[in-house]
């Protein structure tokens, strides 16, 4: 008996120790989860107007003069981005995009996919069947937005489609619907499928080349941006829901023990009553 509540009393102070680095990361990814979602809030106004304005000046005009636009009927390279964490403790999050890749990978001849990977699970994972397909990955961006990576990996992909080494780039990620909710997707980032409808009457000055020359590299920029973005707090928020589980399970864990160490105590004091008087009786004889 003094053994078992010997190891009781070793896994209690175990779970409490468990239970004050959870309920500590818990309280980081709320913070972090606060500092994103107020960037992303703050983005998506001005990144929806930027995509709702590229698709009114696109609609009914042959786009085949601009390289971003143009068709390629033969669709022989495939990039896919594949944006996961650098770390883990986070549910579900890095599964679940790992597993909708894998399934738009199995569309395709491994030899015509190419990766470009931000994040060490999503590098981890795929370095193990796809290594050779790998053409670049972002390690140890721990969640952090960084405006620099942000436009590094905006120009690779955009490099990547215009020298013709992909004919189509494609990036999976997590949307970030709200605290609680969010879902894999993969999006089409190029080519870029121009408006539909009738043709919106506008006068460009000075014409429209040189307006879609700056305003198409300035969204492809804001949309890695926002795509990061909303990763990221995906990533934050998936954290602070598991790491808030992790901190209520450690303490029910340690209520349920505390009544085991106390009903074990009592066990033992009753005994030693017990051999006491048992003790006492022998020697009256």
């Amino acid at each position: 008996m003094l053994q078992s509540l010997k190891a009781i009393k070793n896994r209690i102070r175990s779970i409490e120790n468990t239970r004050k680095v959870t309920s500590a990361m818990q309280m980081i990814s709320a913070t972090k989860l606060n500092r994103l979602g107020n960037a992303l809030s703050l983005s998506r106004p001005y990144f929806q107007r930027l995509q709702a304005l590229l698709n009114n000046l696109t609609k009914g005009i042959d786009m085949a003069f601009n390289p971003f636009f143009k068709a390629r009927p033969v669709k022989e390279r495939i990039v896919l981005c594949v944006i996961t964490s650098d770390n883990g403790l986070c549910g579900a999050y890095n599964n679940n995009i790992i597993h909708l890749a894998e399934g738009f990978i199995s569309n395709y001849e491994k030899d015509k996919i190419r990766l470009v990977i931000a994040g060490k699970k999503g590098y981890n994972y795929f370095k193990k069947f796809y290594n050779d397909n790998i053409l670049h990955a972002y390690l140890g961006l721990n969640g952090i937005f960084s405006q620099e990576v942000s436009d590094e990996i905006a120009k690779r992909l955009i490099d990547i489609f215009l020298s013709q080494e992909a004919d189509e780039v494609h990036i999976a990620y997590t949307h970030f619907k709200n605290a609680l909710v969010n879902k894999p997707l993969i999006t089409k980032f190029l080519g870029i499928e121009q408006g539909a409808g009738e043709k919106i009457d506008y006068i460009f000055e000075p014409d429209i080349l040189q307006v879609l020359q700056e305003l198409v590299p300035k969204y492809l920029a804001m949309k890695i941006e926002f795509i990061l973005l909303e990763a990221f707090t995906c990533e934050h928020s998936s954290r602070l829901i598991s790491m808030k589980m992790a901190t209520e399970n450690a303490k029910d864990l340690l209520h349920q023990l505390t009544l085991l160490k106390n009903k074990v105590r009592q066990a033992n004091i009753t005994r030693e009553i017990i051999e006491i008087i048992s003790s006492a009786e022998a020697l009256k004889g």
